[in-house]
């Protein structure tokens, strides 16, 4: 362990995360792992080790077995493994070694940038899981986040350009009102999928260059995903509220922030339009009363890796900014299971 990363969770918690370490970050074809990343959630919100340990027995049973490596991945050569899944242990084995060799922050800076224009990978889910592992002060979890997204790495197509004028909740708004695009649904059986053919769409490509390059800062992007979520309870969305998140704690290993906000508003873009474009705003659905003591305790009793880390996230995003809609929209959430 890297003694530089603070550890934010309990030794038994840690030993559950590093334990899943003989799971492959993926299974079913294309769905993501979420066992590290919902144990860190139950664990900061209260949940005790005999549900901890139910919540792991339960979820690893329909997880795959981490398949062996079967290349060395050397840093001159990493660039022709990038996007195959089949060499994520790899991939986890070169991570392993980086991060013994470099430490946490020379990794992460070198590595971040390189993998910004796939940020939509697996749904953002290596992304999110890379935000989830620095919070567990262990370089085995870091290095299988990294593999993961680097295995899955699946850009959305060039770099985005940006013309227009608006911020994203407004650019979400004109979205919602296009005609185009209002109940369309991309073919496809997974989130990556359908944001892979919206983003090949000419027109989406329009929306994207819509926003305005100078607003595009992660807490706009964070705020306008927000309402569209606490409008909708999108499950599509939830990932663009977790994925913000995600990009916000990982900012301070971003050389360039501007690129890195214009692939994530991008990928944002081609997630909101995959879901059918629903109202960026309107009223929550589902009790939004509830205080965070009992969001927590909802959240900590869960079996819903979706709910337990959403509810997560809110509070963290709650306590960065102050804003009560994400204390509503997690209320809502949970009142509503």
């Amino acid at each position: 362990m890297n003694a530089a990363l603070e550890t934010r969770i309990r030794a038994n918690t840690l030993r559950r995360i590093e334990a899943a370490h003989r799971y492959s970050p993926f299974y079913g074809g294309y769905l993501a792992n979420h066992l590290p990343m919902a144990l860190v959630a139950l664990d900061q919100m209260g949940a005790g080790d005999e549900q901890i340990a139910a919540f792991a027995d339960r979820y690893g049973r329909k997880l795959e077995p981490l398949p062996p490596a079967s290349d060395v991945i050397a840093g001159e050569t990493s660039g022709r493994f990038l996007g195959r899944r089949e060499a994520v242990a790899s991939w986890i084995a070169f991570f392993e070694s980086e991060f013994a060799g470099s430490g946490e922050k020379t990794v992460l800076v070198r590595w971040l940038d390189r993998l910004m224009p796939a940020v939509g990978s697996t749904a953002f889910h290596g992304l999110i899981r890379l935000a989830y592992a620095r919070e567990t002060g262990s370089a085995r979890e870091l290095a299988h986040a990294l593999g993961q997204w680097a295995a899955d790495y699946s850009p959305l197509g060039d770099a985005p350009r940006f013309s227009g004028a608006a911020s994203p909740a407004e650019a979400l708004a004109a979205l919602n009102r296009d005609p185009r695009f209002t109940k369309l649904r991309y073919a496809g059986g997974g989130i990556a999928t359908r944001m892979s053919r919206a983003a090949a769409d000419p027109d989406a490509a329009d929306l994207v260059a819509a926003a305005d390059p100078r607003k595009l800062d992660i807490r706009a992007q964070a705020r306008a995903l927000l309402g569209a979520y606490a409008a909708t309870g999108d499950f599509t969305v939830l990932h663009g509220v977790t994925a913000c998140h995600a990009f916000r704690t990982l900012l301070p290993f971003m050389k360039d922030v501007d690129a890195a906000q214009g692939f994530l508003w991008h990928a944002l873009v081609c997630a909101y339009l995959s879901s059918g474009g629903p109202a960026a705003g309107g009223p929550l659905q589902g009790d939004a009363g509830l205080a965070w003591e009992e969001i927590r305790r909802r959240a900590a009793a869960s079996r819903d890796e979706h709910d337990i880390k959403l509810a997560y996230v809110c509070w963290r995003e709650w306590e960065d900014s102050g804003d009560d809609l994400y204390r509503r929209a997690a209320s809502a959430t949970l009142s509503s299971r």
